[in-house]
């Protein structure tokens, strides 16, 4: 199993390994898309959905990672692949081959990937998850924070 590492620095997310970074993740404020920059080029990361349930990474010619409980796609030979989204975590599985990401209990801490079996595009795809992951949290934190601004004011 190989352990990569998620930190926020200098304004991005850059994915760490043994050997040293090797991909980085910029976003918005509001989290609605960001760019991911590999070895292989400059990728789109947006939501397909409303509820930020689903997201797709690509580039100019057409989606390489699609992130959705329903229907995944990764690149790379293999099976159907599965994704599972949780309030921690998440976890992509395909031919007995996983990768899980692990949030931190507070944000700003590093995020752990552990990646087990050969995945092509390992930095895209683990970093699509991370921002998958972050930006749900980040919708849930406006959505609880418009709740109790809302709630704080009392009758009129």
């Amino acid at each position: 199993m190989t352990t990569l590492t998620v930190r926020k620095q200098d304004g991005a997310y850059v994915l760490d390994s043994a050997a040293g970074p090797r991909a980085s993740l910029r976003t918005g404020w509001t989290w609605r898309r960001a760019e991911i920059r590999t070895g292989t080029g400059l990728w789109t990361v947006a939501p397909t959905d409303r509820r930020r349930i689903g997201f797709t990474a690509q580039a100019e010619h057409g989606a390489a990672v699609r992130l959705d409980p329903r229907q995944s796609h990764v690149p790379g030979p293999g099976g159907v692949a599965r994704w599972a989204p949780g309030r921690r975590g998440g976890e992509l599985v395909r031919d007995g081959h996983r990768l899980a990401v692990r949030l931190p209990g507070r944000p700003g801490g590093p995020i752990r990937v552990d990646v087990s079996g050969e995945w092509a595009e390992v930095d895209l795809v683990a970093l699509t998850a991370c921002f998958a992951l972050m930006s749900r949290r980040r919708r849930r934190t406006l959505i609880m924070m418009a709740v109790i601004g809302g709630a704080g004011r009392g009758p009129v």
